[in-house]
């Protein structure tokens, strides 16, 4: 598999990270981030998963079986127990993170209230991966979203974390494929022994900044510890937003914020400007559909200038 370029030559440098976005769909930035304060949010979901059974303890990594996934059932009694946790919400607000993200879109940005923390229990490598997909499918309505995956814990090939098709982005939105397993029919045909991808080893305080419009995902956990990562999406506050993303991540399964937060010290952590658009939410039961005329708006960060007309369909 290829490997992720690396930019911490260049972050002192956002035009060249801007360039390098473009170019590639991603920028990956080693050491990026505060290590103690990802570690600090680490042990706080630890807690969490522990706390509903799929940790063997707090103070460890190891997972409570290896049959652990997510249902209906299971999702909306486990998830709540880390939504619940501020620190991992707050870490979107990072100074740092925030900056650089302001600068690779070139203005005033906010981070979506609905924040994704993922578990990757141990796999025997048929399942609990995540597919081949473009964040855009999800979110549909602005192109020039970013998404910052954060790494909690250590990323190694038997533990493997994001991996990317370099350049994907350029070839605009791609046709998915309904007949892939998932929860919702957002996943695109591209195999795991693809040659397009490229990944790398991962340590707390790395950073992968990449493109809506950018295919990725993630190979299966075989080791008997979880892997645990977050996915945070910025945008421009001048465009619109998917109206399900005000809401917490696997709402309404889960309860919604006036319970989740209750008892936080400040909720602006979840909280969009108000003067951000929100567009209406399709009904799951209209996607697939809705996906065949689907079409991604004009990008200003990849055809700067161009104002008009819509980016084509595709397939892979």
């Amino acid at each position: 598999m290829q490997r992720l370029r690396n930019s911490a030559d260049a972050v002192g440098d956002i035009e060249v990270l801007r360039w390098r976005l473009v170019a590639d769909g991603y920028v990956f930035l080693p050491g990026y981030l505060d290590v103690n304060q990802i570690s600090d949010v680490q042990g706080r979901l630890r807690e969490g998963w522990a706390s509903v059974g799929w940790l063997t303890s707090p103070q460890t990594l190891t997972a409570a079986g290896r049959d652990l996934r997510f249902t209906r059932d299971s999702f909306a009694t486990v998830y709540p127990a880390v939504q619940r946790v501020e620190q991992f919400h707050r870490l979107a607000h990072a100074d740092r993170l925030v900056r650089l993200v302001s600068g690779l879109l070139g203005g005033e940005v906010f981070c979506h209230p609905a924040k994704v923390a993922r578990i990757s229990p141990p796999s025997d490598g048929s399942r609990a991966f995540t597919r081949a997909h473009q964040d855009f499918v999800a979110m549909h309505v602005a192109t020039d979203v970013l998404t910052a995956w954060i790494p909690l814990t250590a990323c190694t090939p038997d533990r493997p974390g994001l991996r990317i098709i370099p350049g994907s982005h350029l070839n605009g939105f791609l046709r998915t494929a309904p007949s892939i397993p998932g929860a919702r029919p957002f996943y695109l045909p591209v195999g795991d022994d693809d040659p397009r991808w490229a990944t790398s080893d991962y340590d707390l305080g790395d950073l992968v900044v990449f493109h809506s419009l950018t295919v990725h995902g993630a190979g299966p956990n075989i080791t008997d510890d979880a892997r645990l990562s977050v996915d945070v999406r910025y945008q421009l506050v001048i465009d619109p937003m998917r109206a399900e993303l005000s809401h917490p991540h696997g709402w309404p399964r889960i309860p919604d914020w006036d319970e989740l937060c209750g008892d936080w010290t400040d909720q602006r952590w979840v909280q969009a400007p108000p003067q951000v658009d929100l567009i209406p939410t399709v009904p799951d039961a209209d996607l697939p559909q809705y996906l065949t005329t689907l079409v991604a708006p004009p990008s200003r960060l990849l055809h700067p200038g161009r104002q008009s007309g819509n980016s084509p369909t595709r397939t892979l």
